[in-house]
């Protein structure tokens, strides 16, 4: 025999409580504030008693909620391929769905290609999905595209990059300013003063993010120079040749792992020895690669998970500010010398949060080659 399901008169009558009640205090409601604490905990303690579980078409019609966020992401272009070749997509969504795996929620995937639409009709059709909240992962739009949604409450959260001033939005991101950092200083406590920065300019959040750890790097350590070569292109080659001067750069910090392979292919082909000669160590992988490249590891998994369950916060809660920093990890490749006898992961690559100081972010560089050099 099936045992019946609780219902919510069963939890009314055991509470002592009204079913108005109760869909308030488990609905979790604005007004569910109004009610007495001593009552709100019976509720609870009762439901949790007859096993009862809310039936989710019908909180959806009770709250006015469609019980879908959406998740928008970059489209599969040349420019963002990968995105998806790497697996970082399916790792963020994964993520995403262990966020939402106990809640009422359902997940839309967004793709933001621009080639069809402008602005305003690519708005118009987000807006006409119906959903609570929006996720936001990657190189997305201006900062403009967000003033109508963001003014029409539509909670929005950002993951990864950040479309301007870190104050103004809701955020998930990597702590990529820490890392940067913490690569700079094992390059330093490895003795080198003068190091290659190669630099993209595809993505101008990432891009602040790690001048600031480079600024706060050259802050603490006076007498290193960072030398800068844009990457401008897939096109744009390593400056090899720069190795060959006298006083010349003797480490690379490489914009992300891709970058870092590549500069190890190019010191290889000129006959540079790597990391005897030239040390690489890159500030940025969506993964720990058992591989060439030493390089600062972000979770895409957890930025996901964490990233929707602060979206869901956002969407009972609308008026909150919910900003996060996820953790990164370290791992020594072949690209660096002697990991016996330098700082260990749990130094240089300890799980911290990065602190976020924008009015300490330089400008990006423009000109192919400028020495950063901290004050003596």
């Amino acid at each position: 025999m099936i045992a019946r399901k609780s219902t919510i008169r069963d939890v009314s009558q055991l509470a002592g409580v009204s079913i108005s009640t109760v869909s308030r205090v488990l609905n979790n409601r604005e007004k569910a504030r109004t009610i007495p604490a001593e009552v709100r905990k019976r509720v609870l303690v009762c439901a949790e008693q007859l096993n009862y579980v809310p039936n989710a078409n019908a909180r959806r019609v009770f709250t006015h909620r469609s019980g879908i966020i959406g998740l928008l992401v970059p489209s599969h272009t040349r420019m963002n391929m990968h995105i998806f070749e790497d697996g970082h997509l399916t790792r963020l969504i994964s993520g995403v769905e262990a966020g939402i795996e106990n809640s009422d929620f359902r997940l839309l995937l967004i793709f933001n290609d621009k080639r069809f639409m402008d602005d305003r009709e690519y708005m118009s059709l987000i807006q006409s999905q119906n959903i609570d909240g929006l996720l936001v992962w990657g190189a997305q739009p201006s900062e403009t595209f967000w003033q109508e949604p963001v003014e029409a409450g539509l909670p929005i959260m950002f993951a990864v990059t950040v479309p301007g001033p870190l104050e103004q939005y809701n955020y998930t991101i990597n702590a990529t300013r820490a890392g940067t950092r913490k690569a700079l200083e094992l390059l330093a406590s490895h003795g080198h003063r003068r190091i290659l920065q190669l630099h993209e300019t595809h993505n101008a959040f990432l891009e602040r993010q790690m001048d600031a750890g480079i600024a706060d790097f050259l802050r603490e350590r006076p007498g290193i120079t960072i030398d800068v070569q844009d990457i401008r292109s897939s096109g744009d080659e390593i400056a090899v040749p720069l190795f060959r001067r006298p006083g010349a750069p003797t480490a690379v910090l490489a914009y992300n792992y891709s970058m870092g392979v590549e500069a190890y292919g190019r010191l290889a082909e000129a006959g540079i020895r790597v990391p005897d000669e030239i040390e690489i160590v890159s500030c940025y992988s969506y993964q720990s690669r058992k591989s060439w490249v030493s390089t600062v590891v972000v979770d895409d998994y957890e930025i996901g998970r964490t990233a929707v369950k602060n979206l869901q916060k956002l969407i009972e809660s609308p008026d909150r500010r919910l900003q996060a920093e996820i953790p990164f990890s370290f791992f020594f490749g072949q690209t660096t010398r002697n990991a016996a006898d330098v700082p260990t992961p749990e130094r240089i690559g300890e799980k911290q949060r990065g602190s976020v100081m924008e009015s300490s972010v330089p400008q990006p560089l423009q000109r192919p080659y400028c020495a950063r050099t901290s004050e003596s």
